[in-house]
């Protein structure tokens, strides 16, 4: 594989100048282009945006834009966006003509091209087999607090072109299952992460339940559906069809969810690379020095039983435990102690 064999995909909103926010769209294609020289660069944006003429870019593919939904969550006045990342991303991946492709949103960036390196030794581990390539943050473990299967994050992606594209190639979410959860009440048990939810399902089960029940897996029937089987096929699409790296592995920036890396309770909420490769990789095949690793996904394991051990005993507390109005409550701040003394036990 050639970097000329590749092209970047970048996704979503552009604006020509650095935002409030401090993004700079352009800087982050540019610099993502230095990372893979020979490869191509298709921005795929709404219709009417403003794109300097020095971009460089080998493709502009602009969208009317589909609108957005209801907000995902009860509690977060945020746009459920779905409808728009399928239709901009559907028409990034349909411009693609190399054998490869990458999708990243604009907002994102590559510092180094690592998950290449990873792409290829796990190819041939595979003896040829050709895998999606996702990042570890928001792929959420549903064993943990958040217990969604099949939430495979759409940060970045990598793989076969054909892959991405029939990855992408869900309908578009209705409006009645973007407010389910208003006039339906939650399952039984729900945590109280999973009972803000508006919609039938995340944003990122909507789409890998769409790609992966198409492929024979058993998805789930309901938001956080954790039935055995649901979750025997998810680990077992995770450990077949699936290459689960973390950021830095990627060589991926994503200065606004910075905080996700620096976060105990996120890095035990979503699946790494570890877990993924305890998945998929439990003998360790091709590792020259398997100790040091299987030692590091003991601990791993250990530390994750622990906080959910701990998360499932301190039910009754959740309510306070994680009312954003009260950050510096003093409990709070004790169970994020206990939160980061788990993940570094």
């Amino acid at each position: 594989m050639k970097t000329a064999d590749i092209t970047l995909v970048f996704q979503g909103a552009f604006k020509p100048y650095i935002t409030r926010e401090r993004e700079d769209f352009a800087r982050n294609i540019k610099l993502t282009r230095k990372v893979l020289p020979g490869a191509r660069v298709v921005l795929s944006t709404w219709a009417g945006a403003e794109v300097p003429p020095g971009l460089a870019l080998d493709a502009l593919v602009e969208s009317d834009d589909p609108g957005s939904l209801a907000p995902l969550k009860l509690d977060n006045p945020h746009a459920n966006n779905v409808n728009r990342q399928l239709a901009s991303t559907q028409a990034g991946l349909a411009a693609v003509s190399t054998p490869y492709a990458v999708k990243l949103r604009t907002d994102c960036f590559l510092e180094h091209a690592g998950f290449l390196d990873y792409y290829r030794e796990q190819r041939a581990l595979d003896g040829g087999h050709e895998r999606l390539l996702a990042c570890s943050f928001f792929t959420l473990d549903p064993t943990m607090f958040e217990r969604l299967p099949y939430h495979l994050s759409d940060w970045f992606q990598f793989g076969p072109t054909a892959l991405l594209q029939d990855y992408w190639s869900a309908p578009p979410m209705s409006a009645k299952d973007a407010r389910l959860h208003e006039t339906q009440g939650h399952a039984a048990g729900s945590t109280v992460f999973e009972r803000k939810f508006r919609a039938r399902f995340a944003v990122e089960q909507y789409l890998c339940m769409h790609f992966a029940h198409a492929r024979g897996y058993a998805c789930p029937h309901f938001l956080n559906d954790t039935a055995d089987r649901v979750l025997a096929d998810f680990q077992r699409f995770l450990a077949r069809d699936v290459l689960l790296l973390d950021p830095w592995q990627i060589g991926l920036r994503f200065v606004k969810y910075d905080w996700v890396g620096a976060s105990s309770f996120q890095r035990l909420n979503n699946l790494m690379h570890l877990d993924w490769l305890a998945l998929a990789n439990p003998e360790l095949a091709g590792v020259s020095d398997p100790a040091p690793l299987r030692q590091l996904i003991e601990r791993r394991r250990r530390q994750k039983a622990l906080a959910r051990l701990a998360f499932h005993r301190s039910s009754a507390l959740h309510a306070m435990l994680f009312d954003p109005a009260r950050p510096h409550h003093p409990m709070r701040r004790l169970a994020a102690r206990i939160v980061r003394r788990l993940a570094q036990s």
